[in-house]
């Protein structure tokens, strides 16, 4: 009996390439190691979960990078497609070529994420529900979908990377008379003030779920470089 898998989203944690708008403000190096906090602290919460796990890299030639990142034992697959519904649309036919009863899509840009939401988000699966998690910038940090639910549509003729993503998402599930189960809001670290307010939010936390949090050691290490 297959698990379900979840599908995280990475790119090689290269200078220049990750968390751009970030590097603006703290720098390349600061954002590239924030990058690979990030990533960590989400993989590993992926880890704690009943399911599989794939991780879907951008570019093809960064295997090694990713590998020396999140570690060896994992399944790694290079994203394929010219646009990001084209990449996630590969990652959902993939796995449900693998055996994956139901797959849930994720990205890395929200280290604290609590693994509850995506237990939430895998029981909306197991009951052929569509399961999606908006972020406060209008964009989605998950969704999911069975080879029985799986629309294609959501990812054609999007406007990526704008504020209405979600929205438009969640229209198009409900035009396919979708069962949708929306996730609580979230929030993506993409600039220096999302870092802060995370900062801020966790900076006196006593949570065991955040104990060895990649993420919170390394603000509260540089946290008088970060802001200044």
């Amino acid at each position: 009996m297959h698990l379900p898998c979840v599908v995280v989203f990475v790119k090689a944690p290269w200078p220049g390439q990750v968390k751009t708008r970030l590097a603006q403000a703290v720098g390349q190096t600061h954002a590239v190691e924030l990058y690979r906090c990030f990533g960590q602290d989400v993989v590993a919460t992926v880890d704690r979960l009943a399911a599989d796990s794939a991780i879907f890299f951008t570019p093809s030639d960064g295997l090694d990078a990713v590998k020396d990142w999140l570690g060896p034992g994992r399944r790694y697959c290079a994203q394929q497609g010219q646009t990001l519904g084209d990449r996630m649309a590969h990652a959902f036919c993939e796995s449900f070529r693998w055996g994956s009863p139901a797959t849930l899509i994720l990205g890395s840009d929200s280290p604290d994420l609590p693994s509850a939401i995506l237990q939430q988000a895998l029981e909306a699966l197991r009951s052929q529900r569509t399961p999606i998690g908006p972020t406060e910038d209008g964009g989605y940090y998950t969704l999911g979908f069975t080879p029985e639910t799986y629309c294609s549509e959501v990812f054609r003729d999007m406007p990526w990377s704008t504020a209405e993503v979600y929205a438009l998402t969640h229209q198009t599930l409900q035009q396919q008379s979708h069962s949708i189960t929306v996730l609580p809001r979230w929030t993506d670290i993409d600039t220096q003030d999302d870092l802060w307010r995370f900062y801020q939010r966790h900076c006196q936390t006593a949570d065991p779920a955040l104990c060895g949090h990649h993420t919170l050691q390394y603000l509260h290490t540089h946290a008088s470089t970060l802001w200044h």
